[in-house]
């Protein structure tokens, strides 16, 4: 740990460890709409819809908050709407009208839309080495991954008797709060330093082509992984058969371990593949997606596929907040994570609408889930093969 701040990193990590707990919430929609059964569960739904739309808008505005605003500041905020978020869930949830809780939900779009963006640059000072920072990125993915599983399992077991109960766990993201402020330093990073091996370039205020590039190839990139989270229920349960909410669940969990896995060997992988660390990990995604179109019978195949799913995503997310460090100045990587960020939520707002327009266009019906698998398959497939021309060859 030589030439990394131990006690920044201590608060870089708390902030980890809530980063995603707002995943819990999935878990138990079923209870919060059978709480409210006289509303539609259409509208309850747009509780997991909201963080989407929010994240998106705040996610193109974060880096330019940055410019005046410490990142310090910037993650106490996005932390303080979790921790809000869920005090009104534990208190409110049940006996308050729907739209609160829909508003509410809206608070944690501050979290979703800038955690990537206020992590990389938060480790931009706490790890000065450029060659050390992208091992730690990964661990730092899977604390966020290590966080979410124990907010999501315990939350379901507090929520069986009563739903609310499941939310005193945000109480865990007070005591991050406090060490955040006690452990990020005061005036912390209006200026993010550059990642080392930044190529030397005179700041024009405008973006490079590339950033944009990246962004939009990961936002397809996004779109093929987003199949298998929001048609895996339907594939094991309705139409294939393959087993009840249990093993939908199991399959779903795949996804996180992968995340796990991904980012604690970050540092081994990513120093073996080198350049080729993004496109080997997306062609493993168009892997992933084609198991469950060629083994329909066996639900421990999906399992996997969800293991190497949730592998590609978190492997990439390092790697690509590492590499625009190289392509734009250091005054203007903020800016860069900012818009890689807005894509990225982007991508969660209309994923579901794009996909089974997609399905349509192929089979003539939107909501035909191999044909969603086969379209992910595609669409993986396609950013397996520009991952090549982006992340390989010279600009």
């Amino acid at each position: 740990m030589t030439g990394i701040n131990k006690k920044q990193m201590i608060g870089i990590f708390a902030f980890c460890v809530a980063a995603m707990s707002s995943n819990m919430t999935m878990g138990i929609i079923a209870y919060i709409m059978q709480a409210y059964s006289n509303v539609a569960p259409t509208t309850v739904s747009q509780i997991l819809t909201m963080p989407a739309l929010v994240g998106t808008a705040y996610a193109f505005c974060v880096g330019i908050l940055h410019k005046r605003i410490p990142a310090k500041y910037l993650m106490l905020l996005a932390q303080s709407c979790l921790f809000l978020y869920g005090m009104i869930f534990l208190f409110l949830g049940g006996t308050a009208p729907i739209w609160v809780l829909m508003c509410a939900s809206g608070l944690i779009g501050i979290s979703q839309g800038s955690t990537n963006t206020l992590l990389a640059i938060a480790l931009s000072e706490a790890v000065p080495d450029g060659n050390k920072r992208g091992g730690i990125l990964g661990i730092c993915m899977a604390v966020m991954n290590i966080g979410g599983v124990f907010f999501s399992t315990v939350g379901g077991m507090l929520a069986v008797n009563r739903w609310n109960d499941a939310y005193y766990l945000y109480f865990i993201v007070l005591v991050t709060l406090v060490i955040q402020v006690i452990c990020l330093p005061k005036g912390a990073i209006q200026s993010a330093p550059a990642p080392e091996h930044t190529e030397t370039k005179k700041t024009t205020g405008k973006l490079p082509l590339k950033v944009w590039i990246i962004s939009a190839h990961y936002f397809i990139f996004f779109l093929a992984l987003y199949v298998y989270g929001t048609n895996i229920s339907e594939y094991i349960i309705t139409t294939h058969q393959l087993g009840t909410s249990a093993e939908a669940g199991i399959a779903s969990s795949m996804v996180t371990v992968g995340g796990i896995a991904a980012g604690a060997l970050f540092g081994l992988y990513s120093k073996f593949l080198k350049k080729f660390t993004v496109p080997v990990l997306m062609g493993l995604c168009v892997v992933g997606l084609v198991i469950p179109i060629v083994i329909t019978t066996n639900v421990f195949a999906l399992f996997f596929c969800g293991l190497i799913l949730g592998f590609a995503m978190s492997g990439c997310n390092p790697y690509i907040m590492s590499y625009m460090g190289q392509i734009v100045p250091g005054e203007q990587y903020s800016k860069a994570l900012s818009i890689f960020a807005g894509f990225m939520n982007g991508g969660m707002c209309v994923a579901i609408t794009v996909l089974a327009f997609l399905t349509g266009l192929v089979c003539g019906d939107p909501g035909h889930v191999p044909t969603k698998f086969m379209v992910g398959a595609v669409l993986a497939g396609i950013a397996f093969v520009t991952s090549f021309p982006i992340y390989v060859t010279k600009d």
